[in-house]
């Protein structure tokens, strides 16, 4: 097996904005010579999925801690979902009494957040060999199994992720109705840490899923300061925008330089491809058939019986094991430089690895690594959470001490907040967010909630389009329209 790069799967249900985080899972059929082979390459394939965690010590690791906590939870008085997630609480909503009641029997959950946000990884271990009974029992898990053929990756864990973070929405509405402020931002920094510990998860699906909570946490952060800017001091919200978010993993920065890309699936890559070639490294063809047509078939099961006779035409044609490995491995290298690098940098634009790629002599590679586009948007989605959420506490902290917005956003650099994290991941030319200070007029915003009207200020990212449409339209991190950070325009339209 050469070396690793990155294989990325791309799971558009994931990235498509699903609040709840669900059991994900692949299950790739193929043939061994013997069990005794199955049992060894699973071993191998957890040892080297494994690998990183090895690396990190235990007390550095939070799973544990997290999840012992998560087990003494009591039931939610609605049950996690749709209707009752991150996103959709807030202290006008029906029933918050009870749910305000149930998130401070639970305050262990926020003690044990407190003392894991500054582990370095979450670290829930691939396989269950090792992993406390109760873990197992209750499915907080990364589940990778190879089994007489059978390679399969689940991560049910992400449900546990997702009910802390319905918690945390509850229990930081129920301490600032309390007038807990400080309380409030404490477990709302530990939990965005704890998130972040998640996002370097080294499978694919779990990044992604846990990207996308920490951007939904950000944006409920923002619903939290337009909903209390008349209460919270000014000194919290300089604490919060000079101290915490901007080091909510240490070394990161504007652009979440420190965010790596996955590792993990590479390795189950490269199982997939060794499982389908015969000993003399030639495609074989009822293995192809039967691999790449349950793979390709996963989300239309009536077409896998003309995908298996498609397969074998394709395994007659397709390139060798050690030429597929190659290509495998030169499409992750092109993805790795292109992840680091600047998103409007020359290379950028030019074709990718994946899409010059033969789309018969390699339709295996091309099937088992998918394209990436949807991880780095996701990316960009979150630096723009994350720069937007730091400015607007500055912002807030700003008008809580002059009680007026900054006519200006240069006026509340330095006292109120980082410089530097006045940063629009969508600017061609990187440069700032778009601020514009609406002194006693208004502007109204299309969102998916309807016409809201936003007063004071406003601030917003250029989208993908790359140009500024005066915050007419709301889109978090779409192709056009803007991106509208502050004021909270979910907030706004739940008062209106």
């Amino acid at each position: 097996m050469q070396a690793s790069r990155t294989m990325l799967r791309r799971i558009p249900r994931l990235l498509g904005g699903l609040a709840a985080a669900t059991v994900l899972a692949t299950t790739l059929s193929a043939s061994f010579d013997s069990s005794a082979l199955a049992r060894d390459d699973q071993s191998d394939m957890l040892k080297k999925l494994n690998a990183p965690w090895a690396l990190v010590s235990e007390p550095s690791k939070s799973a544990t801690k997290l999840f012992t906590a998560y087990l003494d939870m009591t039931k939610p008085p609605v049950e996690f979902g749709p209707e009752f997630n991150q996103n959709a609480i807030w202290p006008g909503m029906d029933g918050f009494e009870a749910v305000a009641k149930w998130a401070e029997a639970n305050s262990g959950m926020g003690k044990a957040l407190l003392e894991v946000q500054n582990c370095q990884v979450l670290g829930v271990p691939y396989g269950t060999d090792g992993v406390d009974k109760k873990f197992v029992e209750r499915r907080l898990i990364a589940d990778v199994t190879l089994d007489e053929g059978v390679v399969k990756a689940e991560f049910p864990y992400l449900k546990a992720l997702d009910a802390i973070s319905t918690y945390v929405a509850a229990d930081i509405y129920r301490l600032c109705a309390a007038e807990k402020y400080e309380d409030a931002f404490a477990l709302a920094i530990a939990h965005a840490k704890l998130l972040r510990q998640a996002a370097e998860a080294t499978m694919y699906e779990e990044k992604a899923a846990s990207m996308l909570m920490l951007c939904d946490a950000l944006s409920l952060h923002r619903d939290v300061m337009w909903t209390y800017r008349e209460k919270i001091p000014a000194t919290l919200f300089q604490k919060i925008a000079l101290r915490e978010y901007p080091f909510i993993k240490p070394q990161d920065n504007e652009r979440l330089k420190r965010l790596a890309m996955p590792e993990g699936d590479l390795i189950i890559g490269e199982a997939i491809l060794e499982s389908v070639f015969d000993s003399a490294g030639q495609p074989d063809n009822d293995k192809f058939a039967k691999v790449f047509a349950a793979l390709q078939s996963e989300s239309e099961p009536l077409t896998s019986f003309g995908a298996s006779k498609r397969w074998v035409k394709i395994a007659g044609v397709h390139g060798s094991l050690e030429a597929s490995t190659k290509k495998l491995n030169d499409i992750y290298d092109d993805w790795w430089r292109r992840w680091r690098m600047r998103p409007f940098d020359t290379m950028m634009s030019l074709p990718t690895e994946y899409s010059r790629a033969n789309p018969v002599k390699y339709a295996a590679v091309l099937l088992v690594a998918s394209d990436i586009d949807a991880l780095f948007e996701l990316r960009r989605r979150l630096t723009t959470e994350l720069c937007g959420t730091v400015i607007s506490a500055g912002l807030c902290g700003y008008r809580a001490q002059y009680n007026t917005w900054p006519d200006k956003i240069e006026m509340a650099y330095a006292q109120f907040m980082p410089k530097r994290f006045n940063f629009d991941a969508y600017d061609k030319e990187y440069g700032s967010l778009v601020y514009d200070y609406l002194g006693s007029s208004k502007r109204g915003v299309e969102t998916e909630d309807g016409r809201v009207e936003a007063t004071g200020c406003v601030l917003y990212a250029r989208n993908g389009d790359g140009e500024s449409n005066k915050a007419a339209r709301h889109a978090p991190g779409g192709k056009s329209d803007d991106f509208v950070l502050w004021p909270a325009l979910r907030a706004i339209a739940r008062g209106e």
